[in-house]
């Protein structure tokens, strides 16, 4: 029998063509890891532990979101209110028909997810605290005060310019089930076949950190 084995979650998705224009405004880079919480499928998923991921997000006014590994294709999904959702399901053949043993063979789909919720970092405590020195120094320098103000100028400008934090929480999803009318009992670790089980699931819960691109 012939297996297929299946590549690194989605990689599988419909993709943009690299050498067109990227559609959309950027929204940030990220980096996030993702930890293996459930791995029901066996030797055919190749799937890390920890997965580390570096990517570049985009988005349209109508919804529409774009997902790029740095480096990689571009992948097109949804976005609403700061979620963002990439999904996808294909059709594979595991296992050959055998017309001569009467076997139907294993076709499965899978289908795989990718959602997360991106929101701004809040101002911590410690630029807070920052600002009140600040306060202090400008006391103690009441001479200094017209200079300062240049000095607030220029910060302000600097501010203007300075990335926005971001940060990132959700989940990854393969789930692959079989169609209706395969037998796909060959398919199984315990038959030989590259299949924990069947239907099984790999899942990730991801959070990570990003920058935000701001566009003039």
């Amino acid at each position: 029998m012939r297996w297929t084995l299946f590549a690194v979650p989605w990689l599988l998705l419909g993709c943009w063509g690299q050498t067109e224009e990227p559609p959309g405004e950027p929204v940030g880079t990220f980096n996030a890891v993702g930890f293996m919480v459930e791995q029901s499928c066996g030797a055919a998923i190749p799937a890390p532990d920890p997965l580390d991921l570096d990517f570049e997000l985009r988005s349209e006014s109508n919804g529409r979101a774009y997902w790029r590994k740095l480096g990689g294709a571009m992948f097109a999904g949804v976005e609403k209110d700061g979620e963002f959702t990439f999904q996808v399901s294909q059709s594979w053949m595991v296992v050959q028909p055998d017309r001569f043993r009467g076997y139907v063979g294993c076709s499965v789909t899978q289908r795989d997810v990718f959602t997360f919720v991106v929101e701004p970092v809040e101002p911590g405590f410690e630029a807070d605290a920052g600002v009140e020195d600040g306060g202090l120094e400008d006391g103690g320098v009441e001479d200094g005060g017209v200079d300062d103000a240049g000095v607030d100028e220029e910060s302000g400008a600097d501010a203007g310019v300075e990335p926005t934090l971001l940060t990132l929480t959700g989940s990854q999803t393969t789930e692959i089930t079989p169609l209706t009318g395969s037998d796909c009992t060959p398919a199984v670790a315990a038959l030989g076949g590259p299949f924990l089980s069947l239907p099984c699931r790999v899942e990730y819960v991801l959070s990570g950190e990003g920058i935000a691109i701001n566009v003039e």
